[in-house]
């Protein structure tokens, strides 16, 4: 029997969402109850309630959580929105990594605003002005930002040292890990929180080629995401939660031409590097079915 319980574990112990999220001391109890009473074959971490106060400090705006936007006794709710931009498209596909290092964090994290100022540091390859791209990090601007960056460090540090106990009592227990980690189809990867789902929607009739040459610079960068996973945690199942391929929500042509090329690569790519893809379609799958043995 496989489980991933949301905050049921939390819900069962008689706590909040809001609790688990700003007392971490009550998660790893409150998530090895559950695991020992419900007898599943294996365990998904405890990490579902994020830290709320690492949240705060960032000012995430990605979500509403427990206590921040929604009551403590809810659960998240996405907020979706254009974080990336319809024009936005030649950035990410020419250079990914700067879009994902200060870009897309500055718009999904209000503290972090001030670092989309900040440029890229090509010219410290010779000598001559290369001083001249660091008085951005001395603005008072900045340096606001990387102090809640360095808060928000210390936050995650005293979260991850509590779940991550979890994960290393669970299997003496006899519950393994059922996943060493996730990774995303492209697509979603651009519809869930880039582009968002009228943005995207927008962009397969709009500008189709350029939506297509992004999710395949992506598809590497996913196939490692989950590798460097599976290779951390010694175990090579990876999650693959699967959105916005689902039935209804694309028609066949529209599937076969922009959600399925790209997961098939990731898969594959995953599956070449030893790992064993746990494939999570949180929908109807039937009228894809036809698609998929093309694996």
């Amino acid at each position: 029997m496989l489980l991933i319980p949301s905050f049921a574990p939390a819900y069962y112990s008689g706590l909040t969402p809001h609790d688990v999220m700003y007392d971490y001391d009550k998660i790893n109890a409150a998530w090895k109850k559950f695991s020992l009473d419900f007898q599943a074959d294996s365990h998904g971490g405890a990490a579902v309630p994020s830290p709320g106060k690492f949240l705060e400090i960032l000012d995430f705006k990605l979500y509403k959580w427990p206590g921040h936007g929604v009551s403590p006794e809810t659960t998240y709710q996405c907020i979706e929105g254009e974080y990336m931009k319809a024009d936005e498209y030649d950035i990410l596909i020419h250079n990914p990594l700067y879009f994902f290092y200060y870009i897309w964090p500055s718009r999904v994290f209000g503290a972090l605003e001030p670092i989309q100022t900040l440029p890229h540091l090509s010219c410290l390859t010779e000598m001559y002005g290369v001083a001249v791209p660091f008085f951005h990090y001395g603005t008072p601007p900045v340096k606001a930002a990387y102090k809640a960056l360095l808060e928000a460090g210390d936050e995650a540090l005293k979260w991850i040292q509590v779940v991550g106990g979890f994960d290393q009592e669970m299997p003496a227990l006899g519950f393994p890990a059922h996943q060493a980690g996730p990774t995303k189809a492209p697509f979603d990867v651009i519809g869930d929180t880039l582009r968002g789902t009228k943005g995207i929607m927008m962009d397969m009739y709009r500008q189709p080629d350029k939506l297509i040459q992004a999710m395949e610079t992506l598809t590497p960068m996913f196939i490692q995401l989950g590798v460097d996973a599976a290779k951390r945690a010694g175990n090579p199942l990876i999650f693959m939660p699967l959105h916005k391929g689902a039935d209804g929500f694309l028609s066949d042509e529209q599937y076969k031409k922009f959600y399925w090329p790209t997961l098939r690569r990731v898969i594959m790519g995953l599956v070449d590097e030893g790992c064993v893809p746990f494939i999570w379609a949180e929908g109807g799958y039937n009228t894809r079915l036809e698609v998929i043995p093309g694996l």
